[in-house]
């Protein structure tokens, strides 16, 4: 049957050539280790690709140069299944090879790689060979603990195809402690998956460079809101007045963990035109957002929020209303006799004439005020 499966092998059709090499692998002899051979040269990868795994599972020493070569196919596919075939094939010599295959930009290729190592008991002698394995594997974040030698690798990474693997690059990258590290990720601000930027933010967060903190601010108008929020969050570890106009614009955010991020950081500095931004916020539409409001309020003091904290004693949510008293005593303990309650008062006997149950509550603090 030898003319048979040489006439299947010149086949115009190459899914007829490839079953034929698929055959040629139980076979054993020594005519279908030269057609698998020939058969690596296919013009067709999925051919080229079942001669590589037929090689493999040959265990024939004659298949190991091939296979090495094949490793540089134009094709991932081939270069993946002669990575799976070396590893059938078990041979040392081999490993020098595999360890470039480590850095292969298809990650089905570097994780046979990886695998191919492992069965032929190598063992990294390097940070950089570490964290190359540890990234063909899928534990990119792991690779960082390769310390410096795993600064490069990683930031190889961060221009791989594939989101979750630059995603992963940039996550890493976050405890590693090397210069090389800051243009890479100043890059990745700009990368179009929304997460990638969110992680290259807070691995950038403890950059104080003015250059980096620009770069960063660069994205406070960023259209994701989980991408606003990273650098909001990162901002607020800043006890720097300089962001101030940042956060007075996240005030009116359209995600309320912006908004709320931004209300509990400006209450650090005791500033009247802040106190003044904040006042409208009391009326958020968030019930955690009006509570940071009404507290910062009390923290920068002031009697111009007096009556905007009394008015939020009559607020739906009791932990707000709480949290409004609470300001209040620390602003002024005699805050029920200020003119500022008193026209707040005014304001709550007019609520009385509607019926709800803040008219309620506004007539009974309207009570307290005297």
């Amino acid at each position: 049957m030898d003319w048979f499966r040489t006439l299947r092998l010149r086949s115009s059709d190459p899914r007829v050539r490839r079953q034929a090499v698929e055959g040629l692998s139980s076979v054993g002899d020594a005519r279908s280790l030269e057609l698998l051979l020939a058969s690596l040269h296919d013009e067709d990868a999925s051919v080229r690709s079942a001669a590589a795994l037929g090689l493999g599972t040959s265990l024939e020493e004659t298949a190991l140069q091939p296979l090495i070569g094949a490793l540089r196919d134009k094709h991932v596919e081939v270069r993946r299944a002669a990575a799976e075939a070396l590893e059938s094939l078990n041979d040392t010599r081999a490993i020098g090879s595999l360890l470039i295959a480590l850095k292969d930009e298809g990650l089905m290729v570097r994780a046979a790689a990886a695998a191919a190592l492992r069965r032929l008991g190598w063992r990294p002698t390097s940070n950089e060979e570490m964290a190359l394995y540890e990234i063909a594997n899928g534990h990119t974040e792991a690779a960082a603990f390769a310390g410096e030698g795993a600064v490069q690798p990683l930031l190889d990474e961060l221009t791989n195809d594939t989101v979750f693997k630059r995603r992963a690059a940039v996550q890493a990258l976050e405890g590693v402690d090397d210069p090389r590290r800051i243009q890479p990720l100043l890059a990745a601000l700009d990368d179009s998956e929304a997460s990638v930027r969110v992680f290259a933010i807070h691995s950038l967060g403890r950059e104080t460079d003015g250059g980096v903190t620009a770069a960063l601010l660069r994205r406070a108008d960023d259209s994701d809101r989980q991408v606003r929020l990273a650098l909001a969050q990162v901002m607020t570890k800043r006890d720097n007045q300089q962001l101030v106009p940042f956060f007075l614009r996240w005030l009116s955010d359209k995600h309320f963990e912006v908004r709320l991020t931004a209300a509990e950081f400006l209450g650090r500095f005791p500033d009247p035109q802040i106190a003044q931004a904040l006042l409208p916020v009391t009326r958020d539409t968030d019930i955690d957002v009006r509570r940071a409001a009404v507290k910062s309020l009390g923290i920068i003091g002031g009697a111009e929020a007096i009556e905007t904290l009394v008015l939020s004693l009559t607020d739906e949510e009791r932990m707000v209303r709480i949290a409004a008293e609470a300001s209040l005593e620390r602003i002024d303990p005699a805050w029920a006799q200020t003119t500022q309650a008193q026209h707040a008062k005014a304001r709550l006997e007019a609520s009385l004439n509607k019926c709800s149950v803040g008219a309620v509550r506004g007539a009974a603090s309207a009570d307290a005020i005297g």
